[in-house]
């Protein structure tokens, strides 16, 4: 044991280890109100990406239901119209065996749900079936007839958006009431003035008097077409601007009355940034989805368009297509459109959710 005796004095000469205590500080009231209110802005964001998802998924299944339904009701409606195509395509003279022949050639001697099967298959397959008057495939009309429709389309809510937002955030800033009435006047008038009316109009002075827009013709490579694309889209626009512009407008006043407003005016933030973060950004979602809603509005317009001007659209294509009793050609162009019209209404829905995440999507 007397070896053990100097291991003991050393280890009791170790310099001593304290522990201290420390504190846990306290949560106050304000980070407690912090942090709820992050958990739920968590949670409405996780809503929101869960509404965005059942909103693409239902869009889908939406836009096939619609193209259904309309290639239905545009199926049904046209072998209900007088006129037989088969006698329209080959002429008045012409033998009743012949007339019998060629219906047996389109399957028009079938009965009607066959008829309908038939052509509904075939879309699963790429075949929309061929012209009874040229013979071309229905996807080449379209192929070469659609992308001018969509060109007008484009050019017609670029115009619309060039012309309704200065307009409008204009108009909401001023303070003069001699502005507004001469602003709701202007608007209203412009509804009730025609498309075509303003689209001849447009041919007279820009077509005739001043020679800066072709009366007729048409090129079809890009960017060449849109000398003959912008006055047909301005002209369509007619409608769409007074629409757009009221709606901003009260979106801008409805805007301006608010808190954030007036913090960026006190902050002194630049110009640009407060017109597009402060006013613009809230309230455009309205516009934009109302836009998107509108688009069928556009699609008939651009048919007149496209008839005065004698462009060679998908629009004016239908025309012909309805007076020769074209079966394939309508029930295709209409079963586009309506798909068109439900795209750009998904695409306006989820444009305003991404401008202001204030919007809920359901």
């Amino acid at each position: 044991m007397p070896h053990l005796v100097p291991n003991i004095k050393k280890f009791l000469q170790l310099p001593r280890i304290t522990f201290k205590r420390e504190r846990i500080p306290e949560v106050t009231e304000s980070q407690k109100t912090a942090a709820s209110q992050d958990a739920k802005m968590e949670v409405e964001k996780d809503r929101n990406r869960a509404a965005l998802r059942k909103t693409f998924y239902g869009r889908i299944i939406r836009s096939i239901v619609v193209g259904f339904w309309v290639m239905v009701i545009a199926f049904s409606l046209m072998r209900l119209s007088p006129g037989d195509p088969v006698r329209l395509a080959l002429g008045a003279d012409v033998t009743e065996e012949a007339v019998e022949a060629f219906r047996t050639q389109l399957g028009l001697d079938k009965p009607f749900y066959v008829q309908f099967w038939d052509y509904f298959t075939g879309i699963f397959r790429g075949d929309l079936g061929y012209s009874y008057f040229s013979g071309r495939d229905v996807t080449e009309i379209l192929g070469t007839h659609l992308p001018v429709t969509l060109m007008i389309i484009g050019l017609s809510i670029l115009f619309a958006a060039l012309i309704s937002l200065p307009l409008a955030l204009w108009v909401a800033t001023s303070k003069s009431n001699t502005v507004n009435y001469m602003f709701r006047a202007l608007t209203s008038v412009s509804l009730a003035i025609p498309g075509f009316f303003l689209a001849l109009l447009g041919l007279l002075v820009f077509g005739v008097y001043f020679n800066i827009a072709p009366a007729a013709g048409y090129e079809g490579a890009f960017p060449g077409n849109l000398k003959y694309l912008w006055l047909p889209a301005l002209a369509n626009c007619g409608s769409l601007v007074p629409v757009l512009s009221r709606v901003l407008h009260s979106s801008l006043v409805d805007t301006l009355d608010e808190e954030f407003v007036e913090t960026g005016i006190i902050r002194g933030v630049r110009k640009s940034r407060f017109y597009w973060s402060y006013l613009l950004r809230p309230s455009l979602a309205p516009t934009v989805v109302l836009l998107s809603y509108m688009v069928g509005v556009m699609i008939g317009g651009t048919v007149i368009m496209e008839t005065i001007f004698s462009l060679p659209g998908i629009g004016r294509e239908l025309i012909t297509a309805v007076d020769g009793r074209d079966y394939p050609v309508v029930q295709s162009i209409a079963m586009i459109f309506g798909l068109i019209v439900v795209f750009f209404s998904f695409i306006g829905d989820l444009t305003g959710y991404l401008l202001d995440r204030r919007v809920t999507l359901s």
